[in-house]
């Protein structure tokens, strides 16, 4: 029987032409004799449907022509419920569900049966079940005239079945199991159904949606169409009114007397919901206010991050598109899924924690607190932003990206194939739909997050890629194009001979830190990412009893900068150009004045200074901006300082640290406060 560890093996093996044990092994962080077992349990359910078998040659996986036939065609795998074990955490989505459509009084002889386990089992499996619906604020209790059933709003209780649905789609099984849940109850044809419904008031409606957020609110709708109950489902009149002022509120009813044509008033409400979260692109006219919003969000993160943004409309139009969707979720309490939210946490974490600040006004607008899933997909939106955009070259290849995962995702994504292929010209990312408009001899290879036809060399990956994902892919684009890069090493290899001839304390991290120096297009500087304490040195800390001018005070508090050759002349000149022309944005608050000016004003490599004046500076000689502590920052690029930055943010919000640093006599007092954080 197939489990989700060997049926993500045999997807692996399908997308790429070439793949051998050692980069499974390692990809999936799996033993040799576990890729063995779970390559017996994939054989053994090809042989069931009369399909040829994975062989293993050399130690590389060899796929017969006709399987990956079969596989690009959607034959392949039509897969039962007894081909397959379901996972403790999926078998708990799939009784909700199961639950939320029942037709009939359900028991846990029913469940068992489902779920084809033991009676111990299914009852520890109902408690978790329970458990999770008390998150969501509803019940699952049991009646003997009513069996198993759930009590709460209608709404809430969408709210859960539309979690449930999320997560199993980012499962590898989670579509078959959604399968099971509908085919359970014979509505083994309602998801079709829904979607041709659909489809057919696209042909009226001039619409777009993103695909992956398409296909989970269609399966949503089939859920809710199957269960067919309305009643208990209350809009709040102000919710009413907001969702009427959207243009899509009028297509939302018409949607609507298709899916539900026997539904209650309030199902429009909820349709045109889903419509909203699911859409591509929003008139700025529809929503004025969140233009507003998306600016004001910019110039926050500007703030919190000392980043100046160049097009300023290029990301206020991406951000509002993104933003849209995001603020009907948030105010209407859907769940949205990301299951890279813990990636995007551990690999950009002071860019998480800025990006989470800087949406402050989203939070005070919607009087809602922002889940981090939600903080995740925006990281992804600013740190796809900030990488830089390089111009085509005549002789470069030339790569399509096709990404069906919204706006943030398809940003990162392009980002870092960027920063992997600097002698590729990638284009700007497109949706699957547009592959057949799109004429071959445009393209030479296509990167994309989902399978599809090509005649071109086709290359599958995540919208976030490890490290070892980033190496594996270079490997597969280096044996098709050699010319892609003249770094065509195999980090597996490298890692062989180095275990040869060493002991290797930390194998991941060393296999991490190769892949940086072969593959990284980045400089070291801009790689560099320094602590705090790294750049506020003894050298870079100053005191004086002189009373200065607010001019002089700049140039006083760069002066360690500028002797250490960190900084030009130029780039002092350019701060204080900077407050005249904008004025006194430097000064965050609590007497604390940041300097600042863009790299390219003449930074030559990152740093940090502090001054601490005996006598308070007028910045532009205003009473009201006292500053006795200016900190000014050199940034190199738009991620190196911001480790650093996020230290002092951390260290000048806490009351205690800020008084401990301005009652301080000494630079070695000031460090020895800053190491106490780091």
């Amino acid at each position: 029987m197939l489990d989700q560890r060997s049926y993500v093996l045999f997807k692996e093996m399908m997308n790429y032409e070439q793949l051998s044990k050692a980069e499974v092994m390692r990809k999936f962080n799996l033993t040799e004799r576990q890729v063995n077992h779970d390559l017996d349990k994939v054989n053994h359910a090809l042989d069931e449907i009369n399909m040829p078998q994975v062989n293993i040659v050399d130690n590389c996986f060899i796929i017969d022509g006709k399987l990956k036939s079969a596989m690009r065609s959607g034959v392949l795998l039509d897969i039962t419920p007894n081909q397959f074990i379901i996972s403790e955490e999926d078998r708990m989505f799939l009784l909700y569900l199961y639950t939320f459509i029942r037709k009939e009084a359900i028991s846990n002889y029913h469940y068992q049966l489902l779920l084809a386990v033991s009676k111990n089992t299914a009852l520890a499996d109902v408690k978790r079940v329970k458990e999770l619906c008390q998150e969501w604020e509803i019940e699952l209790v049991y009646t003997r005239v009513d069996g198993y059933h759930l009590k709460g709003s209608e709404l809430d209780k969408r709210r859960l079945a539309s979690y449930c649905i999320d997560m199993l789609l980012t499962q590898p099984l989670g579509k078959e199991i959604l399968i099971i849940a509908l085919k359970t109850w014979g509505y083994e044809d309602s998801l079709v159904l829904t979607q041709r419904l659909i489809d057919e008031w696209l042909v009226t409606s001039p619409i777009s949606f993103v695909k992956s957020r398409k296909a989970e609110m269609i399966t949503r709708l089939t859920f809710v169409r199957v269960r067919n109950k309305s009643d208990n489902m209350f809009f709040k009149e102000y919710e009413k009114q907001l969702i009427e002022r959207q243009s899509l509120y009028e297509l939302g009813k018409k949607l609507t007397n298709q899916l539900f044509p026997n539904g209650d008033e309030q199902e429009s409400y909820y349709v045109t919901l889903q419509l909203l979260i699911a859409f591509q692109e929003i008139p700025y006219e529809e929503n004025p206010s969140l233009v507003d919003l998306a600016e004001r969000i910019i110039d926050e993160f500007e703030k919190v991050t000392l980043l100046p943004i160049d097009n300023k409309q290029s990301l206020k139009h991406s951000l509002y598109n993104h933003m849209v969707p995001a603020f009907f979720r948030i105010s209407f309490e859907l769940p949205i899924v990301n299951p890279l939210k813990d990636r995007i946490k551990d690999e950009y974490p002071e860019l998480f924690q800025f990006v989470k600040r800087a949406l402050a006004p989203l939070s005070m607008w919607t009087g809602k607190k922002i889940s981090e899933e939600e903080i995740g997909f925006f990281t992804l939106h600013f740190g796809g932003y900030l990488k830089e955009e390089r111009k085509p070259n005549d002789e470069q290849l030339r790569a399509l990206i096709v990404c069906s995962n919204g706006i943030s995702s398809s940003l990162m994504l392009k980002a870092q194939l960027n920063e992997m292929f600097p002698d590729i010209h990638l284009s700007r990312v497109r949706a699957a739909e547009e592959m057949t408009s799109i004429p071959d001899s445009s393209y030479d290879l296509v990167f994309s997050t989902v399978d599809l036809v090509a005649d071109k060399p086709l290359y599958i990956l995540k919208p976030l890629l490890s490290q070892v994902e980033k190496n594996y892919l270079l490997q597969a684009v280096a044996r098709d194009f050699p010319r892609s890069t003249n770094k065509n090493v195999s980090v597996d290899k490298l890692m062989a001979i180095i275990k040869k001839y060493a002991d290797v304390k930390d194998d991941e991290k060393l296999f991490s830190e190769l892949v940086n120096v072969l593959y990284s297009q980045q400089s070291e500087k801009g790689r560099y990412s320094p602590l705090l304490s790294e750049l506020l040195t003894k050298e870079m800390i100053n005191f004086t009893d002189e009373s200065l001018k607010w001019r002089d005070a700049i140039i006083k508090g760069s002066q360690p900068l500028v002797d250490s050759k960190r900084i030009e002349d130029r780039y002092v000149d350019a701060m204080i150009k900077n407050v005249e022309e904008v004025g006194t944005y430097i000064h965050i608050g609590k007497g604390i004045a940041i300097p600042h000016a863009r790299p390219e004003a003449g930074v030559k490599e990152i740093g940090m200074s502090f001054l601490r004046t005996r006598t308070p500076v007028l910045l532009l000689d205003k009473e009201e901006h006292q500053i006795d502590i200016f900190i000014t920052i050199a940034a190199i690029d738009n991620q190196a300082h911001l480790k650093a930055l996020s230290h002092l943010t951390k260290l000048l919000s806490d009351k205690t640290k800020l008084q401990l640093l301005k009652a301080a006599e000494t630079a070695e007092q000031i460090i020895e406060i800053i190491k106490e954080g780091e």
